[in-house]
């Protein structure tokens, strides 16, 4: 994976990092609509990110695919 690649995933996996504590202040503490929504918000984000990884996961793999058929 590129430089650029590790550096955003990185960057998402210190997002990631933020929103759980976020979500886990929020299953302390009371639960207003303003607050549930953005539970749901911070969720939906987690996904997001999940598969934003995904993505350039796969990207990478096909990148290295590529240049072992160059290679070859």
């Amino acid at each position: 994976m590129g430089s650029d690649k590790s550096v955003h995933v990185l960057t998402l996996l210190k997002e990631k990092s933020v929103l759980k504590e976020l979500d886990n202040e929020y299953e302390a503490g009371t639960k207003t609509q303003v607050e549930r929504d953005a539970h749901q918000e911070r969720q939906q984000r987690h996904q997001g990110i999940a598969n934003e990884i995904k993505a350039l996961a796969k990207e990478k793999k096909h990148d290295e695919q590529q240049a072992e058929l160059s290679d070859s």
